[in-house]
């Protein structure tokens, strides 16, 4: 027990020494390309993690919307819980000129430099729970869970629970995130000739 805990607390500083972020960062249409683009570009200190980039997650809201409300604390909570992951955050009209209330609240993920995903709407058809977002995210690939050091085995019964306890964040998060709204990804800022009837331009 007491080597359990301190492999757990040696993880958990390690993840605060490597952790650059930590909170949701306003920022404004100016700020975007330096802000979310270049900043996905960057690597994290770990090894296993150059060449990765970092994940930034865009979100665009607009108060007084209960869903993108609602959604915004979500966003807080899990800026927290995955500190290696950018969040921003930016008023919907403000980064998409004429944006509709309908696409709010919306997530732009981005790795590398590329859009990942984007999700307009979230929490429009129906109340989303933090599991699905956080889900949805790490499918996504803006964040990218931590593997949980195993402890050894007395014999096969434990085996088969700690298997399935020691599973990845992802795999445990797949069910949630079958039940979400999410779209093939797109590029935003549109494709000059694949995608020419793209809805908006940042």
């Amino acid at each position: 027990m007491i080597e359990h805990f301190r492999r757990q607390r040696l993880a958990e500083l390690r993840k605060l020494r490597h952790a650059r972020f930590g909170r949701v960062y306003p920022i404004g249409r100016e700020d975007y390309t330096r802000e979310v683009t270049e900043a996905s570009q960057v690597d994290l200190d770990e090894e296993e993690m150059k060449g990765k980039g970092t994940g930034v997650v865009c979100f665009l809201y607009k108060d007084g919307i209960p869903r993108s409300d609602r959604a915004f604390e979500h966003v807080r909570i899990l800026a927290e819980r995955h500190p290696s992951t950018k969040f921003v955050s930016i008023v919907g009209d403000k980064c998409i000129p004429n944006l509709p209330d309908s696409r709010v609240p919306m997530f732009i993920i981005y790795r590398n430099g590329e859009v990942l995903n984007q999700i307009p709407s979230w929490g429009g058809d129906r109340e989303r729970r933090i599991e699905e977002l956080e889900a949805i995210l790490v499918l996504a690939g803006a964040i990218i869970p931590e593997r949980r050091p195993r402890e050894k085995r007395r014999d096969s019964d434990e085996d088969e629970s700690e298997e399935e306890s020691d599973e990845e964040p992802s795999s445990r998060m797949r069910s949630a995130s079958t039940r979400t709204n999410v779209r093939a990804p797109r590029n935003v800022r549109g494709r000059k000739e694949e995608d020419s009837d793209s809805d908006f331009d940042i």
